[in-house]
C-alpha cells in the first residue's frame, strides 16, 4: 500500500469517526492524573510488587530490630530499604510527573477525546490519531484517571474529572467498544457498563 493510499485510508476513517455520534471531551493534563498514572504503572509491575515487598519487609525487620540486639549500622540499612519503595520512590514519581507536564510540548494545550462505537479519536490543533478498539490492549482505573493502553508502556489517560456528566456515556461507550474487540484487561465495574 503506498503512502498515500495510507493517508486516504486515514481520512476516510477519520470522517467516518466524525460522521458517527460521539461524545467528546477535552482533557487537559496536570501533575496530579500524570502522578497517578505514573505511579499504578509502576507499582502493578513485577518490579514495584517486588521493590514493595522488599521495602515493607524491611520495615519490619527494622521495627524487630529496635529491640536492642541489632547494631546501628544494621537499623539504618533496613530503614533505608523500607523507605526506599514506601517513601522515596513516590517522592521521585512526583518530581518526574511535575517535569513531564511542565516541561513537554504535547501537554501545552489540552487534548480532545471524541469516543464512538468504533473507537477513540485523539486530536490537538492540527495533529489527530484515530484508536480503533481493537487496538486497545488494557483498560485501568484509578481513583482519579482511566488509562486506555494502546501499547505497553503508552496510553490515554483520561481523567473522570475533565469527563464531567458524560462520565457514564464515555464509560459505556469503552465498556461495549472493547467488548466488542475482546480486550480482556477491562476493570471489572466496566464490564457491567457493557
Amino acid at each position: 500500500m503506498s503512502e498515500q493510499e495510507v493517508k486516504q485510508k486515514e481520512l476516510e476513517e477519520n470522517q467516518t469517526m466524525q460522521e458517527e455520534d460521539g461524545v467528546s471531551i477535552s482533557v487537559g493534563m496536570k501533575v496530579g492524573y500524570m502522578y497517578s498514572f505514573l505511579f499504578q504503572h509502576l507499582h502493578r509491575s513485577f518490579r514495584g510488587i517486588f521493590g514493595l515487598g522488599i521495602s515493607i519487609a524491611a520495615l519490619v525487620a527494622f521495627v524487630m530490630s529496635l529491640d536492642g540486639s541489632a547494631d546501628m549500622m544494621r537499623k539504618v540499612i533496613l530503614l533505608v530499604i523500607g523507605l526506599l519503595f514506601t517513601v522515596v520512590n513516590p517522592l521521585i514519581l512526583l518530581v518526574k510527573a511535575v517535569q513531564q507536564v511542565k516541561l513537554s510540548p504535547i501537554y501545552k494545550q489540552p487534548l480532545e477525546y471524541t469516543f464512538s462505537e468504533s473507537g477513540m479519536r485523539v486530536a490537538q490543533e492540527d495533529n489527530e490519531q484515530y484508536v480503533d478498539w481493537n487496538q486497545v490492549l488494557e483498560i485501568r482505573k484509578t481513583p482519579t484517571i482511566l488509562i486506555i493502553y494502546t501499547a505497553r508502556n503508552a496510553g490515554s489517560i483520561i481523567a473522570f474529572r475533565e469527563m464531567g456528566d458524560s462520565r457514564k456515556e464515555i464509560e459505556a461507550i469503552i465498556a461495549k467498544g472493547c467488548k466488542e474487540a475482546g480486550v480482556k484487561k477491562i476493570p471489572a465495574y466496566l464490564e457491567r457498563e457493557a
